[in-house]
């Protein structure tokens, strides 16, 4: 039965759409104005909550009780793949093991430490430096986005970005096909973006390139280290 709620409503009719540029922003409006601060979509199936007790409950006392599920696996596979953030059960624990692993050593975290303090001073310092006589702005979410990239890059595949001329190009591909990806949840039926990608047409086809760019850049990265 169709919810007539005044939230699915206006996500509907694409009301939220002139308020809003993106869920984010449509989604902190209405935990603002929410007493319990959680809210429910009925038209996405999605429960959103800013509540902390909220929270710890969903991720870490009962975790299980709370999977992913095949709707999320959909959207996002074909970016993610099999990765950590979209599997549940015994995949998810196989990987979550493997990276407790990894980034619980020693050495792990002292490079990591090693590479944060770098980026700190020799870029997103600088970054942040403006003349007093000049009259620029900060765009701090596209300098904080950036950073995170860079140190990701760094962290995680030992590669400079910036250095390999791959920064803007990769960054902006990841970006693409991670929007591309979430707005699919926005059909209200999943057959629509299916038939899109099935075709190759639109919104699926600029997200099929941009995937291709990404795995392209992790292809080359994979096949140096080997």
């Amino acid at each position: 039965r169709r919810c007539k709620c005044k939230i699915c409503s206006s996500f509907v009719s694409g009301e939220w759409r002139a308020r809003f540029q993106n869920l984010p922003d449509w989604y902190t409006h209405l935990l603002n104005n929410s007493p319990t601060k959680t809210i429910h979509i009925h038209v996405l199936n999605n429960t959103i909550t800013a509540h902390p007790g909220n929270v710890e409950h969903m991720l870490r006392t009962r975790f299980d009780n709370y999977p992913k599920g095949r709707t999320m696996s959909a959207i996002l596979g074909d970016l993610l793949g099999r990765g950590i953030f979209i599997v549940d059960g015994d995949h998810w624990r196989f990987q979550r093991k493997l990276a407790s692993l990894e980034l619980g050593s020693v050495s792990i975290r002292a490079y990591a430490r090693e590479v944060l303090d770098h980026e700190i001073r020799a870029r997103l310092v600088p970054s942040l430096v403006i003349s007093p006589a000049s009259s620029n702005l900060v765009d701090l979410q596209d300098v904080f986005r950036r950073f995170s990239f860079d140190n990701i890059c760094r962290f995680s595949f030992g590669i400079d970005p910036s250095g390999l001329g791959l920064g803007v190009g990769l960054m902006e591909a990841f970006d693409e096909a991670s929007r591309l990806s979430a707005q699919r949840a926005l059909h209200t039926c999943s057959i629509v973006w299916r038939a899109k990608r099935l075709f190759n047409v639109g919104s699926e086809k600029r997200l099929r390139a941009a995937i291709r760019k990404v795995d392209l850049v992790a292809e080359n990265i994979i096949t140096e280290r080997r």
